[in-house]
């Protein structure tokens, strides 16, 4: 099986996240992301340059936990376990980061992380864990070997829906866990299906796509749908990358052929005008959405039926206009699930499923 459980128990257990000159919502996503799902288990984050302020303040997650910076001054507020909170470009391990882990675990801290760089191949720090009897997970680690999707997608009967996404960084993770929690909410049968680290740290399972040999993400993501699908009727597939992304456009097809689900949801940042980190011009949201229903009907008539529309960087009133200008614009139920939840977009999914 290519899926990666987590080898010790994550919730419930006192984080620090690690996140040194980088705590903000895009440059420490992971961070961010347990802060707001996981607030209560996180008893510091690290990042010197905003060292003495709360995360609320830094991040505009997290209440009052505090952010120190260094490993021995976190030790006051009892962490247990420390989770690298960055996803730099490409995964890697620099200097820094490597010493603050090889810190960590010599205070006896377990260690989790979703570097392309894995802890477990580096003779180094493996041997710091287990000197110390410290314990750690690469959440990236997938096996050499896999299987070539068969184009069936889900086989459990449970129905599939694809929240992807017009660029990195706009939310797919955020709104499909919105979606399942207010699925649960309604005491649904539903799951979800965790593809990229934050995910799977906050899941406790499931499979890094942008890990897994090209030839085997259509039939990593298969396998995944059909083990979150046991026994549910709706499981929520958390997308990655962009189709339009110059960089990891091919994850994404990989996952929508892989998954074959029966609708999509859009996410966006209203704020982009063009490919984060590119001179990638970014379509009007028609055009997106006629993208990716187009790249799918050869294969399945998979409708886009909502827009999640990241507003972050807007003020209430702003975000409230544009939620409502999108949704004429497009026809479709939009919101910002971060902001006014997900009721909306899970009315939407409803709707069209039967």
């Amino acid at each position: 099986m290519i899926l990666n459980h987590a080898p010790f128990a994550l919730e419930g257990r006192r984080v620090l996240l690690l996140a040194e000159g980088e705590f903000s919502p895009l440059g420490s996503k992971t961070a961010v992301c347990y802060l707001r799902y996981r607030q209560d288990d996180v008893a510091a984050v690290l990042d010197s340059t905003r060292c003495g302020q709360s995360t609320q303040q830094a991040a505009g997650v997290g209440g009052d936990t505090p952010i120190v910076s260094s490993v021995d001054e976190a030790l006051a507020f009892g962490p247990e376990v420390a989770i690298v909170g960055v996803a730099p470009r490409g995964g890697q391990l620099d200097p820094e980061l490597r010493q603050t882990i090889t810190k960590c675990f010599a205070v006896g801290l377990d260690v989790v992380s979703g570097l392309h760089s894995l802890i477990g191949d580096d003779p180094e720090l493996a041997a710091a864990a287990s000197d110390s009897g410290a314990r750690f997970w690469d959440v990236r680690y997938v096996p050499a070997t896999g299987t070539v999707a068969s184009g069936a997608g889900c086989a459990t009967g449970a129905k599939t829906v694809l929240v992807t996404g017009t660029d990195c960084n706009v939310g797919k993770m955020t709104v499909t866990v919105d979606l399942y929690n207010e699925a649960v909410r309604r005491g649904m049968s539903a799951a979800w299906a965790a593809t990229g680290q934050t995910g799977i740290m906050l899941r406790g399972r499931g499979v890094c796509v942008d890990r897994v040999i090209a030839d085997f993400i259509g039939g990593a993501a298969e396998e995944l749908v059909n083990f979150e699908g046991r026994e549910k009727d709706v499981v929520f597939v958390e997308g990655q990358g962009a189709l339009l992304h110059p960089g990891y456009a091919g994850v994404t097809l990989g996952l929508m052929f892989g998954v074959m689900p029966d609708c999509m949801i859009l996410a966006h940042d209203v704020a982009r005008d063009r490919i984060r980190r590119y001179e990638v011009p970014m379509p009007g949201i028609a055009d997106m959405i006629a993208l990716h229903e187009s790249v799918m009907e050869p294969l399945k008539k998979v409708p886009v039926v909502a827009v999640a529309l990241n507003t972050a960087e807007l003020t209430p009133e702003a975000a409230t206009r544009s939620v409502s200008d999108l949704s004429r614009q497009t026809g479709l139920p939009v919101s910002d699930s971060v902001r006014f939840g997900a009721s909306e977009l899970l009315d939407a999914v409803m709707r069209f499923l039967p």
